[in-house]
């Protein structure tokens, strides 16, 4: 299934990770070494998630330490995904070592940017 990015309306699912103290480097690096893998082992495109990627914050001054950066064909997608129980563990394992924030938001495609 091709998108056409100009018209689509894809959702944005974002995520700002911020470890506690005192949670090693190599407990971090294994977790988002193992979540990167999350988008696909919740069923991939076929399940709507058109895109996925979680990696290091490059901006580490409001001490949010990683962003999980993911795009979903619709809500019904977005739904599932939260629902998988994948996701679900993933988020049992990180409630022991870090808090989160999530925002949402539905995409106006590319016509909305303005240059």
């Amino acid at each position: 299934m091709g998108l056409d990015l100009a018209t689509s309306k894809l959702l944005v699912h974002v995520v700002l990770i911020s470890f506690r103290d005192g949670t090693p480097a190599d407990i971090r690096r294994r977790f988002l070494e193992h979540h990167q893998s999350l988008g696909a082992r919740c069923g991939g495109l076929a399940a709507g998630i058109v895109y996925w990627q979680v990696s290091e914050n490059l901006d580490q001054r409001k001490a949010w330490h990683a962003v999980q950066f993911s795009l979903f064909r619709d809500r019904a997608a977005l739904s599932r995904f939260s629902q998988h129980p994948e996701h679900i563990k993933a988020g049992e394992e990180l409630r022991e070592i870090a808090d989160w924030v999530v925002g949402d938001l539905e995409t106006i495609g590319a016509a909305g940017v303005r240059g």
